[in-house]
């Protein structure tokens, strides 16, 4: 096993000293356990797809009453429309030019 020296605050270092204490650990020990904790936490995050990552935000947002979910469907049919009917007069302009 590798040997690591750690400079921490006195905060910190009260910490861990009151973990190992209060769990019968060595401090070298709680500080083990606590990076297998951030490194299974880091795995996980990775591995997680966007949607997972953001479960806990999805359906917290509130639209001040606008109901934007209503009719989703029909807005999305007249904005694709509305675009095509632009694209097309923009297509159908005369190269002509009138003297």
């Amino acid at each position: 096993m590798g040997a690591l020296n750690v400079r921490v605050d006195p905060q910190t270092a009260a910490l861990v000293e009151r973990v190992a204490r209060e769990s019968g650990l060595t401090k070298s020990e709680v500080v083990r356990q606590a990076l297998a904790t951030l490194r299974e936490r880091g795995a996980r995050a990775a591995a997680a797809t966007p949607s997972e990552a953001m479960a806990h935000l999805i359906g917290s947002g509130d639209t001040g009453g606008m109901r934007l979910s209503e009719r989703t469907g029909e807005q999305l049919a007249r904005l694709l429309r509305e675009r095509k009917n632009a694209n097309r007069t923009g297509r159908r302009r005369s190269t002509r030019r009138a003297d």
